[in-house]
């Protein structure tokens, strides 16, 4: 079963020595995507409004982010193809700040070193399009 479970997001072949109690926090070693999951869950079931089949569960709020689940089971065959729009755009928004997630705290800045880096407001507008006439000023 191990050969079939790969990550949900990008579809890397998971690790053969998972253990068999599976831990909260594990990451993806391709994407570093949360896997205790349930978009991983062999319940899960987007066509439900809770996206979930176990009838003793609770609503989700984010199927993508690590959870609690006592129900969690890995799903093998867990990569369900591309990436949705939504979810590439969130990653080249986070491309932009070097990958650091949102959570993490801001690296401090030292206000005398000079700015060698590209312009973020150029980088916006390359990632969402020149905007037009849309710009302050």
């Amino acid at each position: 079963m191990a050969a079939d479970l790969v990550c949900w997001r990008c579809g890397e072949r998971l690790r053969d020595d998972l253990p068999r109690i599976f831990p909260r926090l594990e990451q993806c070693r391709g994407c570093g995507s949360d896997l205790h999951v349930c978009r991983m869950c062999r319940f899960f079931a987007p066509q439900y409004p809770s996206n979930c089949s176990h009838e003793q569960a609770e609503p989700a709020r984010t199927v993508d982010q690590a959870n609690f689940c006592p129900w969690f089971t890995l799903r093998p065959g867990a990569h369900d193809g591309p990436l949705t729009a939504a979810e590439q755009a969130r990653d080249r928004l986070a491309s932009l700040f070097d990958g650091a997630a949102a959570n993490e705290p801001a690296a401090p800045v030292d206000p005398d070193a000079p700015d060698t880096g590209p312009d973020p407001l150029d980088q916006l507008r390359a990632l969402f399009g020149d905007g037009g006439d849309d710009k302050p000023g």
